[in-house]
């Protein structure tokens, strides 16, 4: 069926997948972002997530050279680049571990066991460190929830990760919650682009476009024309619920793209520093002196292939020879530029600086201490925001299952574990301490960090101790006095 841009959904579809190509590639309208005019002050665009994601894994733009040496210094420049991306990013994805759900289920205090089955048949705690990494790369991230096919014989809804680069949404500005939303992809196996467009009321409707992809041009126009519905894979959500929840980082913007320059001259002076040592191990040599005739024969000396630099070489020469070699270039301000640039991103970033440079052991302990905290603080700010989108993803899922009593999302909370581990004796002497003060409980997750869902095989080795521990009736302990009368 052919799409009909003068139709709701015709519209919606064109207007989202020309959004989501433009932040992809970092543009709107006729603008495009550039490194070039945001140096210069003449863009306020975000750099495109195509851009983030090469920096992300460790591929970002090469330092430009003269176009003569580009065939012959590409491969030099390549091997000076680090990826500080990925630490600045798994750092904090690190301490944003998911690890159940409280809903309104009566005695769940450490966890819905439903809301587990959940997690466990999703492999929710591994899609959830995806939805963090993508929301801290990019500054956006999603969910998908779909109910259980009846097809497959499901029981379970399912929750996947989306990535910013495929998946869009219009937000309702006066709720902030998604109205519309787009995901478009490409299907290498049947050659075909594929677009499901998230309609309010739970609809959902498909779109094809066989043949070459339309989504990597950098002139990309929809093309209704190139386009269909498949009305076959048109489908609703149970409730009308929309299926998509979106996921948004502080700002809206990724945890390095504000810092791409720093990142640029990071990348720039490693590079100088190991191409400076490269060229020395070929110092300038010369030799003063040298006569330019034989004195008995008077003929010219060709000196071409005489000082060959070999162990097994000896060379003879007049007295008054002089041999010269240049001195080399003292690349410790390089590396201490270097080093400082650094410790300016862990502080811009709020970053212990052990993350992102092993020699951080001349720091005091009070300063690194106050990143350390610094650090926690944005871990929980992390945390509250991704912990509403979790209760709605959670929510739809027990939804679409028809379980509405845990389906209310203002009673679900993410549980999340332990943002800072410490080590078995500083946990042990805290339990020690705490015991009768709190209960076995609350010391066995807040105290040894246990996860919640361990808890109930706790209470049984409890339990077992308890029974193989306790001596019979009428006989004393071990190392006991007998009781009077015995």
């Amino acid at each position: 069926m052919t799409i009909d841009l003068d139709t709701p959904e015709g519209k919606a579809l064109k207007n989202l997948a020309e959004l989501l190509h433009d932040r992809r590639v970092g543009r709107r309208g006729r603008r495009r972002w550039s490194l070039d005019a945001a140096v210069d002050g003449k863009s306020d665009l975000r750099p495109g997530l195509d851009l983030l994601a090469a920096y992300r894994r460790g591929d970002p733009p090469l330092t430009n050279v003269h176009g003569g040496w580009k065939p012959y210094i590409r491969g030099f420049v390549r091997t000076g680049r680090l990826n500080i991306a990925d630490l600045l990013i798994s750092s904090t994805r690190n301490r944003m571990g998911l690890r159940g759900f409280r809903t309104a289920a009566a005695n769940d205090e450490l966890g819905d066991a439903k809301a587990a089955e959940i997690m466990r048949a999703n492999g929710l705690k591994v899609v959830a460190r995806e939805v963090h990494d993508l929301l801290l790369s990019f500054g956006d991230s999603y969910t998908i929830t779909q109910p259980p096919r009846a097809s497959q014989n499901e029981t379970v809804s399912r929750i996947t990760a989306e990535d910013p680069r495929q998946v869009i949404t219009v937000d309702d500005p006066l709720t902030g919650r998604p109205r519309f939303g787009l995901k478009a992809f490409r299907n290498d196996w049947d050659d075909e682009d594929l677009a499901y467009l998230f309609l309010p009321g739970g609809k959902i409707r498909v779109a094809r476009r066989p043949g070459k992809t339309s989504f990597t041009d950098g002139r990309f126009r929809f093309d209704e024309k190139s386009w269909s519905w498949d009305d076959k894979l048109d489908q609703e959500t149970p409730g009308g619920l929309f299926a998509i929840s979106h996921f948004q980082n502080e700002r809206g913007v990724g945890e390095f793209e504000e810092h791409l320059d720093t990142l640029n001259r990071i990348n720039d002076k490693i590079f100088n520093e190991w191409w400076i040592s490269k060229i020395q191990a070929f110092r300038q040599r010369a030799v003063k002196n040298l006569p330019d005739a034989d004195e008995e024969t008077g003929e010219e000396i060709d000196y071409t292939g005489m000082f060959t630099a070999s162990p097994d070489e000896m060379w003879q020469v007049p007295g008054d020879v002089e041999f010269w070699e240049s001195d080399p270039v003292d690349l410790g301000p390089i590396v201490t530029s270097i080093q400082k640039d650094l410790e300016r991103l862990a502080a811009a970033k709020s970053q212990p600086l052990h993350t992102i440079t092993p020699d951080a052991a001349n720091g005091s302990a009070e300063g690194a201490s106050l990143m350390r905290e610094e650090h926690l603080y944005k871990v929980e700010d992390r945390l509250d925001r991704v912990g509403h989108p979790w209760a709605e993803t959670i929510a739809k899922a027990f939804a679409f299952q028809g379980d509405t009593d845990r389906a209310k999302v203002e009673a679900i909370d993410a549980i999340w574990g332990p943002i800072e581990r410490f080590s078995l004796a500083q946990r042990a002497d805290g339990a020690q301490k705490l015991k009768g003060i709190l209960p076995d409980e609350a010391i066995w997750t807040d105290v040894l960090q246990y996860a919640p869902d361990e808890v109930a095989n706790l209470r049984t080795l409890r339990g077992r101790d308890l029974l193989f521990n306790t001596p019979p009736a009428g006989k004393p302990a071990d190392g006991a006095p007998p009781a009077a009368g015995q």
